[in-house]
């Protein structure tokens, strides 16, 4: 059976690393409480670095969400449990103004959101995507949701925006 793999990466864990290593040395005004802790300090980078790369992995059977470096399984759907794929335009709007981010979601039977992940740095996903339209159906249209927070994460139904 052949796996088709696309890795991820995900740069928010390394960002808090990053900003919790400055409060430390802001705090102790120097760099000797890092360097006394070094040992921490980089086994702390380690698994932070394990914890940003993930891998998706589609074969005949099954679409998987696992870590890349350690195969901890994340999330696991089997084409049986999935109704279709739809490729969304999520958009937030915040305290830093309107944010688009690309996904692909995966819409099970009860029309909830059963899997889901993020185009932005992943590499591989045209080989993915080929894949999956072998194995799953496909929505008709690219759509649109704004602040679709509850329902990316399977919490509320999936709902097709209305045109206007």
């Amino acid at each position: 059976m052949r796996d088709i793999r696309s890795t991820g990466y995900n740069f928010l864990p390394i960002f808090f690393w990053v900003l919790i290593i400055s409060v430390f040395t802001d705090k102790f005004e120097n760099l000797d409480y890092i360097l006394d802790n070094i040992e921490y300090v980089i086994l702390s980078l380690v698994f932070v670095i394990i914890i940003s790369v993930n891998a998706i992995r589609v074969n005949r059977h099954e679409i998987i969400k696992e870590l890349y470096v350690i195969p901890i399984i994340l999330k696991k759907r089997t084409w049986k449990e999935i109704k279709f794929y739809v490729e969304v335009d999520e958009v937030s709007y915040g305290q830093y103004g309107k944010q688009t981010t690309s996904a692909i979601w995966f819409v099970d039977y009860n029309e909830r959101v059963c899997f889901r992940f993020t185009k932005k740095f992943r590499n591989n996903l045209d080989e993915i995507l080929n894949t999956m339209d072998k194995y799953e159906d496909k929505h008709d249209n690219k759509i649109t949701i704004t602040n679709p927070i509850l329902m990316s994460k399977g919490l509320t139904k999936f709902k097709v925006p209305k045109k206007q």
